[in-house]
């Protein structure tokens, strides 16, 4: 079951943010909840699942009713089949409800979270309304008044709690249902175990029936926690305000209901003593990780640590709003540009290189054509490669071996024990910075070496350690079912240690773990050095204080399961101990030192048992322990976020199959499109007055710069990348509202009459109703199109019959923008399907020269942003013209839709006719642009997301001709780069290749 970190935010007396996670409140205290559009309400009491189900006074709903006929069906499949036959059936039943489970309810829930979809659903087809619904409403209302009980009121709640209500049964069937297939299975198995000894048995069971006992305690301990909100995944309809508090099992592990949550499948493993059970229950628990990777880490990052992009570009942009008045907006654009020639000039510290080409951290960052990156590839060739050619060429094993596991323990002891001397002299006396600033270094530098030299060090044990594994690994005639355990399990701790390594950066960042607070006490001393240097016990430092030295060598464990080896396992165990000498004498009293009181004397793992232990034997056994509730109750520092992540578990297709993916689909495109050619066009031609749907494309700011001559025709059907465009539609009255406009390349379609190319989401509804709308969601492109008249029109050229048509106006921009140079149509489709109504013009997307950027983009007044005043630009130098345009091109990257409702939709127009129907819902959009300054920060809350990445390293490809990765700018944003310092590079960059590619770079 999934419980997740459920966290609420409150102002406490200080008026800073308190981050907690807690349990529901008393008894006798109802909950409050708030819908997404901010509705509050009183939060029902839910009965429990097992008591309501098969209490046998209990009213039984129909979910309930078909929940104890597919539990009764299993269980009479595992009493009456043969052994052979329902091992098959049960084995089918449990991956069917397993795939139910992680795959059909993750679905949903994806679906929930990011379009509100499936509330969506039920507002659209009106099931909960009792002037839609019918006999549906009547149905599912006595539903949950049956399952809730007396206290509830089906109209007394919002129509998201009452869908939560009904998805928690669909819950109840797949869940209980997964359990009991799981369960019959195991019994199917029980004594499949060939034990030799009656001890092993002993221990065999006696384990299983531990890891079940553990696997109960967590789950009640968890629910004991969220209760049922968290557990039902209430926050994907609503919000609740309470404040929780993560004790107990949610200090042993992060999400431990995905984690240790399942040592019961192990469990029943180590009982059967069945491999298939074991393999069944793995891929169980692998895909219970891909569902929290894939579906809840995403929607616990949006909800409660960092909101999505377009909602703090849209809440900065209302903020900036209220607190300028109107009349100061172009006197704020003005001041822009006056002061931005100051203002470049202004003396910043200057980035280093790290800043813009990340360094090597193990093999992260690797660059080909970097020095020191392919030192190390030789070291690592010449230490591990050359010794494996010369073992398989000539074999001498017994040499090899020797010199491997000589050179492994070698640097073993240089990484931990040298090392650990220079960093301890470092601690005290900064003994590798003054030899730097002795020899005509600095602080900067000294860090620099350090960090290569320890990660030189870092990849030369791995390489060695796996060298010995590869010289040593031998099975022989081992028993094939062990072979694959062991190597299963070898692989598992792999996995394990890469994921806590991971989650380990992800905590300390680059200056962490280089140990930066080695070589600075503040963030003024080293580029990298966060603003802060404090400890943060976040993250897997919520559960281990050192986790390095606890579960840090796990994937050399699993290298001496998977080669066999007792001197890898030796090995392994000499590593751990130098680690563990080197946190007693070099780490510790270095943050004893620096952090002092910061310090947390006990893991939360250890904090959790020692409260079981004083619970179970009713008394304080360890008063440390109780001393620390004390403490943490008053500082509100320790209640922290937790911030976790899951090592990705897909692999990336190779190119030979990418290549026949990609051919068979053009071969299902083109068959489709041939198909659909002779289908749809029956269905347009029952459309009533077909001929009267058109699309017609705005002109924008190429065609108002070449000044609306008629020489510069071609210029109405070019726009400047990053540019919204506009475009004019018609269709009859009594068209269909999920008529939608999609952009496409022009070589895209093979059809005229249907389009087979996906839009990518380059695509806007015309005339969207309120059972669209209800899919809304902030920073939504596809709903920017309003009606803007109602007209008269000749039915046909010939006929002199009227018809009443719509005219609109669609907005392409931010996210609905094909964010690539190029020649695009747009098309006009029926219905929400993909046949084709109406076309438009071809039309090409295109750059400018860099020097005109601000002229020809200062005139969109499209756009919510303090554009620099045009007028004032040729009184800049080279540098500060290009931060002004690089702001610009940002501002167009990064830019956000602002779509809203206005007005309501059951009151007459108030715009009259020519403006919209009466009774409709108006969509009003604004293009939010977030950058208001050069010496902004080219990222919101330094993290730059990889589409806004991309999207801006090639409009800098394209505007200014030099091109950046990626990962380049998400590493710059990272550390605090602003708009200037892009430009600085970029200029740089531009000075560097123009005396040799002069023909490619754009003046």
């Amino acid at each position: 079951m999934g419980v997740r970190k459920r966290l609420s935010k409150k102002k406490d007396g200080g008026g800073e943010t308190a981050i907690a996670a807690s349990s529901v409140p008393a008894h006798d205290e109802l909950l409050t909840g708030r819908t997404p559009d901010g509705k509050a309400f009183a939060v029902p009491k839910t009965r429990d699942m097992l008591q309501s189900l098969f209490n046998p006074v209990t009213p039984k709903t129909t979910f309930d009713i078909i929940t104890l006929v597919t539990l009764s069906t299993h269980m009479v499949v595992a009493l009456v089949l043969p052994l052979a036959t329902r091992r098959a059936v049960l084995m089918a039943g449990f991956a069917f409800w397993r795939l139910c489970y992680n795959g059909g309810l993750g679905w949903i829930l994806n679906w929930q979270s990011s379009r509100h979809g499936l509330v969506a659903l039920f507002k659209r087809n009106g099931w909960l309304d009792p002037n839609r619904g019918g006999r549906v409403y009547t149905w599912l209302r006595s539903e949950l008044e049956a399952k809730m009980g007396p206290g509830y009121s089906f109209e007394g709640v919002p129509i998201e709690f009452n869908v939560w209500l009904l998805y928690r049964q669909l819950v109840d069937l797949v869940l209980l249902n997964d359990f009991a297939t799981y369960f019959f299975l195991c019994s199917c198995y029980l004594g499949s175990a060939n034990d030799t000894e009656p001890w092993h048995a002993f221990l065999r069971i006696a384990g299983g029936l531990t890891l079940l006992a553990f696997n109960l305690w967590v789950k009640v301990d968890a629910h004991r926690v969220v209760k049922d909100y968290a557990w039902y995944w209430g926050d994907f309809f609503f919000l609740v305000e309470q404040s929780l508090t993560f004790d107990g099992v949610f200090e042993m592990a992060p999400h431990p209901m995905y984690s240790i949550g399942y040592a019961g499948y192990y469990g029943g493993s180590l009982i059967t003593g069945s491999y298939t059970i074991f393999y069944a229950s793995l891929a169980a628990h692998m895909l219970q990780f891909l569902f929290l990777s894939l579906v809840e880490n995403p929607h616990i990052e949006k909800t409660y640590e960092r909101p999505p992009l377009a909602i703090q570009v849209i809440q900065k942009s209302r903020i900036r709003r209220m607190s300028a008045p109107m009349s100061d907006i172009s006197d704020s654009a003005r001041d822009t540009t006056a002061s931005v020639g100051d203002a470049c000039k202004v003396s910043i510290r200057e980035r280093p290189t790290s800043l813009w080409h990340p360094e090597l951290i193990v093999f992260k960052n690797f660059d080909l054509l970097r020095a020191s990156d392919v030192l190390i590839l030789l070291l690592l060739v010449y230490s591990v490669g050359v010794p494996l050619c010369f073992w398989w060429a000539f074999g001498h094993s017994q040499l090899v071996f020797v010199y491997s596991a000589a050179q492994c323990i070698i640097w073993v002891l240089f990484r931990t024990l040298v090392l650990g001397l220079l960093l301890r002299k470092q601690s005290t006396s900064q003994l590798i910075t003054r030899w730097y600033i002795k020899h005509g270094g600095d602080g900067e530098e000294a860090f620099s070496s350090w960090r290569a030299v320890y990660n030189t060090a870092t990849i030369m044990t791995y390489g060695s350690f796996g060298l010995v594994a590869m010289i040593t690994y031998h099975w022989g005639d081992a028993d094939f079912g062990n072979l694959i355990l062991f190597h299963t399990l070898g692989l598992l701790l792999i996995a394990f240690h890469v994921w806590s390594s991971r989650s380990v950066y992800e905590t300390l960042g680059d200056f962490g773990w280089f140990y930066g607070d080695f070589f600075a006490r503040d963030s003024s001393m080293l580029s990298l050095a966060p603003p802060d240097i404090k400890l943060y016990y976040t993250g897997i430092y919520r559960y281990l204080n050192n986790p390095d030295k606890v579960i840090g060598q796990a994937a050399f464990y699993g290298l001496a399961l998977i080669s066999r080896s007792w001197a890898v396992f030796a090995l392994a165990l000499l590593l751990q101990t130098c680690n563990f000498l080197f946190s007693k004498y070099v780490e510790t009293p270095h943050m004893e030192k620096v952090y002092g009181a910061q310090i947390h004397r006990d893991s939360g793992i250890v904090r959790t048992v020692k409260k079981a232990v004083n619970k179970s034997i009713g008394q304080s056994v360890f008063m440390d322990e109780v001393m620390y509730d004390v403490a943490r109750a008053g500082n509100s520092e320790t209640k922290l976020p937790e911030n976790m992540s899951v090592a990705s578990l897909l692999a990336s297709t190779t190119k030979p199959m990418k290549d026949i993916f990609l051919e068979t689909k053009d071969l299902l495109s083109t068959t489709t499109a041939r198909l659909a050619e002779r289908t749809l066009p029956s269905e347009l031609t029952k459309l009533d007055h077909a001929g009267e749907y058109s699309i017609k494309l705005i002109s924008g700011a190429a065609w108002r710069a070449s000044g609306k001559g008629v020489a510069n025709k071609n210029a109405k059907n070019v726009y400047y990348l990053g540019e919204s465009i506009r475009v004019g539609w018609q269709t009859p009255a009594g068209h269909s509202r999920r008529d939608w406009i999609g952009m496409y390349p022009v070589t895209a379609n093979f059809s005229n009459q249907i389009t087979t190319a996906s839009s990518k989401g380059c695509f806007v509804y015309t005339h969207p109703d309120e059972n669209l709308l209800a899919e809304m969601v902030v920073g939504d492109s596809i709903f920017a199109s309003s009606v803007t008249g109602v007209v008269k029109a000749r039915e046909g050229k010939k006929s002199s019959s009227l018809v009443e048509v719509l005219q609109g106006e669609a907005l392409f921009s931010s996210s609905a923008l094909p964010f690539k140079v190029g020649t695009y149509e747009l098309r006009l489709h029926h219905g929400g399907t993909h046949a084709v109504l109406a076309q438009s013009k071809p039309f090409e997307i295109t750059t400018c020269d860099s020097a005109s950027i601000v002229r020809l983009f200062g005139a969109d007044t499209s756009v919510d942003s303090a554009a620099p005043d045009p007028s004032k630009e040729s009184e800049l130098d080279e540098l500060e013209q290009l931060s002004l345009a690089l702001l610009t091109i940002a501002n167009k990257a990064f830019a956000v839709t602002d779509s809203h409702t206005v007005g309501d939709p059951s009151s007459p127009s108030v715009d009259g006719p020519s403006s919209r129907t009466g009774g409709d819902v108006v969509v009003q959009t604004d293009v939010v642009e977030p950058l208001d300054s050069v010496h902004d920060p080219f990222s919101l809350s330094e993290v730059l997301e990889e589409k806004q990445a991309r999207r801006l390293g090639y409009a800098i490809k394209e505007y200014f001709g030099v091109e950046f990765a990626s990962d380049v700018l998400i590493h710059a944003a990272k550390h605090g780069a602003t708009v200037h310092d892009v430009a600085k590079r970029i200029l740089e960059a531009r000075q560097a290749l123009s005396a040799y590619s002069l023909s490619t770079i754009k003046p």
